[in-house]
């Protein structure tokens, strides 16, 4: 195995990047930074030291239903940065961080907060967009992705 091939981005991973393909979400791109990020790691420990010993197993471990919260108020806090295709009775939506908390808050919408760690895992490992396209949204008409490849619309 090269030595090279196990080195990552954190400052891209710090930053956010967005990620496009993601299963299930049609044309839909998320801005994230990853669980790696210092940031992320930092919300998240302080979440976890929070909570009180009536919400913890009897090994000290979180209880599923607190860890889950905890893992969709970091994503919301620190993990979606942006988003860009969703649409509402047609209108594009534009990024709100109060639905945001909603969706990654509640389990009726966990197909979100699944596309969102998907999204996180990809820019912790480096397999985002190519660097040109890293930040900006992509046009709403554009036939093409800003790598020069057909995209498809199935």
């Amino acid at each position: 195995m090269e030595i090279k091939s196990l080195k990552r981005d954190s400052a891209n991973a710090e930053a956010g990047q967005w990620v496009s393909d993601i299963p299930g979400m049609g044309d839909v791109r998320l801005k994230v930074r990853g669980f790696s990020s210092p940031t992320v790691i930092a919300i998240r420990s302080r979440k976890e030291r929070a909570v009180p010993r009536d919400d913890r197993e009897r090994d000290g471990s979180l209880k599923p239903a607190v860890a889950m919260r905890i893992m969709g108020e970091t994503m919301h806090e620190a993990v979606l940065l942006d988003w860009d295709g969703f649409t509402n009775e047609g209108e594009p939506l534009a990024f709100d961080r109060a639905l945001a908390k909603d969706w990654l808050t509640d389990p009726d919408f966990s197909a979100f907060a699944d596309a969102v760690a998907w999204a996180a895992q990809v820019v912790d490992k480096g397999l985002t967009e190519d660097k040109e396209a890293r930040g900006k949204p992509s046009p709403k008409s554009s036939s093409g992705s800003s790598n020069g490849e057909a995209k498809s619309k199935g």
